[in-house]
């Protein structure tokens, strides 16, 4: 227990502000850590919090997407009319968001979070950098074991990459890829962090998984520990990785057929677990199915997203309360969509979104790898390789699930809309899905017209701007002077 004590204040305490004081810690001769089963002990204090919804990890977020996250990103996109809701935002009966907070998040002026992104991501990948090189000094290891450990190690790490790598990069600047170094100490010395081309990132990524994948075939996983480590899981991030990485500045022809391949073997046998009613849907989003194949974790706060999403005492006459959905949004829904219920109240989000408890608790649910995703990745990638039959008969297949209208007939851009559509419609209010939609498939216009602290404020954000590439953090600014800023953003103070 002392080694492990003495890494974690080494490890802690040199996490200063910039990326690469993230990423530089101390040399592998200072470390404590000198077996595998240090290794795992150490590793353990980070992987409890996947497994227990009351703890939080040693270093990283806590969930991996946090409540501040999802109502950033929500806020950023186009699921709700704003400024329909404006008078129960900032409203006296509201205790869970200030005026100054409002205006931040619905004006894309939240530097706040994009800071707490960037900082615990990096610092996450930081640490499993130091583990990861000190994995290739345990020569006297169980070969099986540390397989798993190391292949738990690399899946993680290209998950916070590839959150960077989406939230910061430009779609198509090459050379705008985010900072990234892979190892640790003295390696790490005279290290200039410039941003990378966004081809070497992806190269990283899929390098990781797939020697995750390796090692998964080779050893198993260690089902009391390993928690990322999971050949569903594996093949499902790398198929969203090709898929993102097919529509940016690095993609490759081949890219779709890699997203057929690892979204396929991703959704392998579980069709049966795929909800199909009000109820199942509702239960999923309580976690009580507990064969459901997706990796599922919940924020701690009680109430934790209701600034955005509606209050929890709103029967009380708390706000903000009744908040209307964006119409174009509402307009995609059959009447017998099994989402509907789940979803809304006529034109409002419903008060017991999303799991169906009355007056709903508001946690930050994060539902990773999950099937639905998988069938929509994959029907677009038919799509895209000129596999049209394929493609709808997927997405039909997809839509009897949900007890939507299936699609009859069509050319390749109106399977293309449906299948972006039927995105929408899944994934409203989570997490990161609709922005990044939205910055992907460089979609439409978003227009506000809002007024905080008696200022009027017209917000127009064209599809494919630099409101779609998160802001360098100041302090990333001024400690790497190698680092190039994201162009475009000004920070408005109140």
């Amino acid at each position: 227990m002392k080694k492990i004590f003495y890494l974690y204040i080494i490890m802690l305490g040199s996490l200063l502000t910039s990326c690469k004081d993230f990423l530089d810690l101390p040399p592998k001769n200072q470390r404590a850590v000198t077996t595998l089963n240090d290794v795992k002990s150490v590793l353990a204090g980070y992987l409890d919090a996947f497994a227990r919804n009351n703890i939080r990890p040693i270093v990283g977020p806590y969930p991996i997407i946090t409540e501040a996250q999802n109502m950033m990103f929500e806020s950023y996109a186009d699921n709700f009319d704003f400024e329909g809701n404006m008078s129960q935002y900032i409203n006296r009966q509201n205790n869970h968001g200030n005026e100054k907070f409002y205006a931040n998040k619905l004006l894309w002026n939240d530097y706040e979070t994009t800071t707490q992104i960037w900082n615990s991501y990096y610092e996450a990948i930081g640490f499993l950098n130091a583990l990861i090189d000190q994995c290739e000094e345990l020569k006297e290891a169980d070969p099986q074991e540390l397989k798993r450990v190391k292949g738990e190690m690399l899946v993680h790490r290209a998950f916070y990459i590839f959150k960077l790598q989406q939230y910061f990069a430009p779609m198509d600047r090459e050379e705008m890829g985010i900072p990234l170094y892979l190892h640790t100490g003295k390696e790490v010395m005279g290290i200039e962090m410039k941003r990378k081309p966004s081809t070497e990132i992806y190269a990283v990524l899929i390098n990781d998984l797939s020697q995750a994948l390796s090692y998964y075939t080779e050893a198993g996983a260690n089902i009391g520990y390993n928690r990322f480590f999971n050949d569903r899981f594996i093949q499902h991030l790398l198929a969203q990785v090709y898929w993102f990485k097919a529509e940016s500045s690095a993609k490759e022809t081949s890219d779709y057929q890699q997203v057929i391949k690892y979204a396929a073997a991703a959704l392998e046998n579980t069709e049966s677990f795929i909800p199909n009613s009000t109820a199942s849907l509702q239960q999923v989003q309580q976690n009580l199915l507990s064969q459901y194949p997706a990796y599922y974790m919940q924020g701690m706060n009680y109430g934790g997203i209701s600034a955005i999403y509606g209050s929890t005492w709103d029967y009380m006459g708390f706000a903000p309360a009744n908040l209307k959905v964006a119409p174009a949004l509402l307009q995609l829904f059959d009447e017998q969509d099994i989402r509907k219920a789940v979803y809304f109240n006529n034109n409002t989000i419903s008060s017991s979104w999303p799991d169906g408890a009355a007056y709903g608790a508001k946690y930050v649910r994060v539902h990773l790898f999950t099937p639905e995703e998988a069938y929509l990745m994959l029907a677009e990638a038919y799509c895209r390789s000129n596999n049209m039959e394929e493609g709808r008969k997927l997405l039909n297949t997809f839509k009897r699930f949900r007890n939507a209208k299936e699609l009859s007939s069509g050319n390749a851009t109106e399977l293309l809309n449906e299948i972006i559509n039927e995105r929408r419609k899944e994934f409203f209010t989570d997490t990161d899905k609709r922005w990044l939609d939205l910055k992907r498939y460089k979609l439409g216009t978003i227009n506000r017209s809002l007024k905080f602290f008696n200022i009027d404020f017209n917000m127009k954000v064209a599809a494919g701007d630099f409101h779609y590439s998160l802001p360098i953090p100041l302090s990333e600014l001024q400690e790497n002077p190698h680092i190039v800023p994201n162009e475009g953003w000004e920070p408005l103070i109140f």
